[in-house]
């Protein structure tokens, strides 16, 4: 079995471990084939990463892992009725989406009040303004329930954003993959191409609009996991 490293970008033409000298492959990329725990040590020690690997068939993946949970036990309801208002945000920092494939799933879930009444929620990306009790500014819809009646029971929305184009070229694609509201499974929305700034911070936010009453729509999660 082998491991991948990628070594630190700072032009190093060779690293040396106890036992081996290893160079990197196009300047950052180091095969080690039977590597013993001193090589993998010293390698660590000098600044170079483990790529994780699937198995033994040396197909190779990045890191993932949760950048941001928010959760609100007893529920967070929009700030007035008739508007997307603002139920959770976060600000993904500049130059997150530094090169292609870098990725993002994003996933919400909350309640709904037991009535008739209509209630709408979306996750949006590259939100203008996002204040949480406010109605939100700009962005690109990228899951929706769209408008429905559901009395009482649970939503849940997800949708994956990835870098696609050369990096620095604003180039985003949001992807919906589910939107549920109770026992029914509500229409996609088709693929966006986003062109947020990947230089500057992200605003992703969830939304809610209550027709009638604030308190039809509760959210009590938000998770976003990040996939290098």
């Amino acid at each position: 079995m082998s491991l991948t490293f990628l070594a630190p970008n700072n032009g190093q033409a060779t690293f040396q471990t106890r036992y081996s000298s290893y160079a990197p492959n196009a300047g950052r990329v180091i095969t080690v084939p039977n590597p013993t725990l001193w090589d993998i040590a010293d390698l660590l020690n000098m600044g170079c990463v483990a790529i994780p690997q699937f198995g033994s068939g040396g197909a190779t993946f990045g890191y993932e892992g949760n950048i941001n949970t928010q959760i609100a036990s007893a529920g967070v309801n929009p700030g007035a009725t008739a508007a997307d208002s603002v139920l959770a945000v976060y600000s993904l920092p500049a130059n997150s989406f530094d090169q292609i494939s870098r990725g993002l799933q994003i996933t919400a879930a909350g309640s709904f009040a037991v009535n008739s009444n209509n209630k709408r929620v979306k996750l949006i990306f590259n939100a203008t303004t996002a204040v949480v009790g406010s109605a939100v500014t700009g962005g690109t819809t990228i899951a929706d329930t769209s408008t429905v009646t559901t009395s009482g029971g649970g939503w849940q929305l997800s949708a994956q954003v990835f870098k696609y184009g050369l990096p620095g070229s604003n180039t985003q694609i949001g992807i919906h993959s589910q939107a549920q509201v109770g026992g029914a499974v509500a229409a996609l929305v088709a693929p966006q191409l986003i062109t947020a700034a990947e230089n500057g911070s992200i605003l992703i936010a969830v939304t809610g609009n209550a027709t009638t009453v604030v308190s039809d729509i509760a959210l009590n999660w938000l998770e976003i996991n990040a996939m290098n």
